[in-house]
């Protein structure tokens, strides 16, 4: 039985299960293509020469006297500890902040190979840099060694290397949580008197009424 998305049309007034009302992060291809963006910026390299590293359909590989590079999230790790921010303008909604972890694989192919991997690392250091990163919600942790590992083409040497990083993306989405207007129950609580434990059971009802 395939799984079905959460509807976007539930509130917390309704009730059944809340999807998110915002506009879906940059994520799967999408969010390699922005990396792969912020890597041509800083490097000069033509926008055909930086590449997805896994798409549908995989273009000609260039020859080994060409320089490109090939981009990737291998990993994902988000914080346990979401941040819930509700606002309370008009009805409430509550946006959920999550901070993802993601490891990326820049390989760079070519004669330059190793020259443009370390123009990356280099050029992600200054922080203008790193203006167009965090306007898609992205910033910088840290960079890995830069390891050549060449490839045997056909009797050719292909020169690889590889630049490992790592970077923070900030995902927020929106769920239609609704301000609590009023409620009413008990508060159970068990407390300690000179006798004893006691269950104590108090009635409240909020708002409350005048005094």
């Amino acid at each position: 039985m395939a799984a079905s998305s959460a509807p976007n049309n539930n509130t917390s007034a309704t009730g059944g299960p809340l999807g998110p009302t915002s506009t879906p992060p940059a994520d799967d291809l999408d969010l390699d293509t922005i990396i792969g963006t912020l890597i041509a910026g800083v490097t000069g390299l033509p926008g055909d020469m930086i590449r997805p590293r896994w798409q549908e359909t995989q273009p000609r590989v260039p020859d080994v006297t060409e320089t490109w590079v090939a981009v990737g999230v291998t990993a994902t790790m988000g914080d346990d500890t979401p941040a819930q921010i509700h606002h309370g303008e008009s009805d409430g909604y509550t946006i959920l902040r999550t901070f993802y972890r993601l490891d990326v694989l820049a390989s760079f192919y070519g004669p330059k190979g190793d020259a443009y991997a370390k123009l990356t690392r280099d050029s992600f250091y200054i922080g203008q840099n790193r203006e167009a990163m965090r306007a898609a919600g992205l910033n910088l942790v840290d960079f890995d060694t830069i390891r050549r590992v060449p490839e045997i083409r056909a009797t050719r040497t292909l020169r690889r290397s590889d630049l490992p990083f790592r970077l923070t993306q900030t995902i927020e989405r929106r769920y239609e949580i609704r301000n609590v207007l009023q409620a009413d129950g008990t508060i159970q609580a068990t407390g300690g008197t000179p006798a004893g434990p006691k269950q104590i059971n108090t009635p409240f009802a909020s708002p409350l009424p005048p005094a």
